[in-house]
């Protein structure tokens, strides 16, 4: 006997296939889009001149497009790592030298990680956090004015989340060691732009063993992704040692960066005295590679010696990172021209630090939900989120810290805000779901039999 209901196509509720687009295999692309028009629209009113860091990047870069070679006052340099510089290089010699283009770019990167921390976001927890965490990092203000700004951290906050997602997805991945080794030349690229993520391995590993999934296994990938992660800085390795005859992994200031965090005046912010009786490194472009043994000689001492005034001081660095967007502010709004308009700059303001703030309220909010939802689901692909937050926090109790210094953690953070939001407001729903590997929601295909369960 034939099927009644054969042959007979049924009608989805337009709601329903809203719903699917937003969440299904289209997430990524529309948060990109909504991101790179918030950006760009945001880049035709606000045009900030480079200066210091961001007038260095460009400059250095035309030396790089002009045949000149990565210089500094007639010497060849690895002060600041050359990442980003000769990415910029590379971009002018496609599309053409302009400020202009270098911030069409750095909007695109910025949207590209919007969409990295969708996918991120519905890997672990699921579509609806996939959906609430690219969209708040997609209207996230901070993230629109640093895009509008010569920076090295639309890069690197782009590869610095790539790599966790390749992390999430090898657990669940037939072959995994093939996303490791991929995690690893993407590592290796970020510590072109900014060396902070040599140690990142490490992380991997630390998430292996807590997780009781195998140290040994996790041994073996740590040092697969570190092993790739060191074929990529090679070459820089390879230069520096010829350019500077000495062995530099990626570039000579971190030992000045150091210092600056751990003396008898540090701040725990910025601190470079223009006197040359409380800064020694005031020359560094003539002494970089000794200047920079010494300022790390000179921090490492101080901190074995006074244990107590650098926990104090670590606080202190983790409130600097946290404090306020006095920064993504400066430097885009306050350094553009022709200036914007009074009542635009103080109502953005207003808007970019209550933003900020409900951000970190809802990412408390969804660290709470994910404890909760840890406990019931054992689901541990989470802790390589938490660790590699915990990683960069641990650097920044070290290193001086301001909040230009939490813009590449901050995607991570927005999938915690993009918890806490699904979490607050469909409670049942997370805390109840059924998603598979790709992070596809099951919950509405289940059967009787399985409900009953």
């Amino acid at each position: 006997m034939a099927d009644v209901g054969k042959g007979v196509r049924t009608r989805t509720h337009p709601y329903n296939r809203l719903k699917q687009t937003l969440t299904g295999n289209l997430l990524p692309g529309l948060v990109f889009v909504v991101a790179l028009a918030l950006r760009l629209g945001f880049a035709t009113y606000v045009h900030p001149v480079p200066s210091t860091d961001f007038a260095w990047y460009h400059n250095q870069a035309l030396d790089i497009l002009q045949g000149q070679g990565y210089r500094f006052q007639g010497r060849p340099t690895a002060y600041f790592p050359v990442g980003y510089p000769l990415f910029l290089a590379g971009v002018y010699g496609v599309f053409g030298v302009g400020l202009q283009v270098g911030i069409v770019v750095n909007s695109l990167l910025n949207s590209a990680t919007a969409a990295t921390v969708a996918v991120l976001g519905r890997r672990l927890y699921g579509p609806r956090v996939g959906l609430a965490s690219g969209l708040a990092m997609a209207l996230y203000l901070p993230h629109i004015e640093w895009s509008v700004v010569l920076d090295s951290e639309m890069l690197f906050s782009l590869l610095f989340v790539l790599t966790l997602l390749l992390w999430v997805r090898a657990q669940t991945a037939h072959k995994p060691m093939r996303w490791y080794a991929l995690s690893g030349l993407v590592i290796g690229l970020s510590c072109w732009v900014r060396p902070i993520t040599l140690l990142l391995p490490g992380v991997l590993l630390l998430a292996r063993w807590l997780s009781g999934s195998g140290f040994w296994r996790g041994v073996r990938q740590a040092l697969l992704v570190t092993a790739c992660m060191a074929l990529t800085v090679a070459p820089l390795t390879v230069r520096n040692a010829y350019a500077l005859h000495s062995f530099v992994p990626v570039s000579t200031n971190g030992g000045v960066n150091l210092w600056q965090g751990n003396n008898p005046q540090a701040n725990g912010a910025y601190y470079w005295p223009l006197n040359s009786k409380e800064n020694p490194f005031l020359n560094y472009a003539a002494h970089e590679v000794t200047d920079n043994r010494l300022a790390t000689q000179m921090a490492e001492r101080y901190i074995l010696h006074h244990p107590g005034r650098t926990w104090q001081m670590g606080w202190v660095k983790l409130g600097n990172l946290f404090r306020g967007v006095d920064n993504p502010l400066f430097w885009s709004l306050g350094q553009s021209r022709p200036p914007v308009s009074p009542t635009f700059a103080t109502e953005i303001g207003r808007l970019t630090l209550g933003e900020y703030r409900l951000a970190m309220t809802f990412a408390v909010l969804g660290l709470a939900a994910q404890i909760v939802d840890l406990s019931r689901r054992r689901d541990l692909k989470v802790l390589v989120l938490w660790l590699t937050v915990l990683y960069y926090l641990a650097l920044f109790f070290i290193f001086p810290a301001w909040s230009r210094m939490r813009a590449p953690l901050e995607p991570l953070l927005l999938v915690f805000t993009g918890t806490g939001v699904v979490a607050l407001l469909t409670p049942w729903h997370f805390f109840h779901r059924r998603t598979d590997p790709q992070g596809v929601d099951r919950s509405r295909t289940m059967t009787h039999t399985e409900r009953g369960k």
